[in-house]
């Protein structure tokens, strides 16, 4: 009793200690739980990272195509137009 009456605290230092070392470990468990979700998360988003660059590639490879058919689509519609004959009124 000695101890607690002389720092005027109310509390022994080895009390204090405790109690701080107590709020450090309290938040190191929080900060450790949100750290594996934030990997999970990460993990995650990487994968639907992945999916998304192939579907765009795969979307890359689909517009070619479709440019390649209206392009063969224009030349033989311009083809069409500029062989008709006039026509008379």
């Amino acid at each position: 009793m000695a101890d607690e009456a002389a720092n005027g605290h109310g509390q022994s230092r080895l009390d204090r200690l405790e109690g701080l070392v107590e709020v450090i470990m309290n938040g190191h468990i929080e900060f450790t739980t949100e750290h594996k979700r934030l990997l999970t998360a990460q993990v995650v988003l990487t994968d639907r990272l992945d999916l998304l660059t192939k579907q765009v590639a795969e979307l890359g490879e689909a517009q070619k195509h479709t440019d390649e058919r209206i392009n063969t689509l224009i030349t033989v519609v311009d083809d069409i137009v500029r062989r008709r004959p006039p026509q008379t009124q």
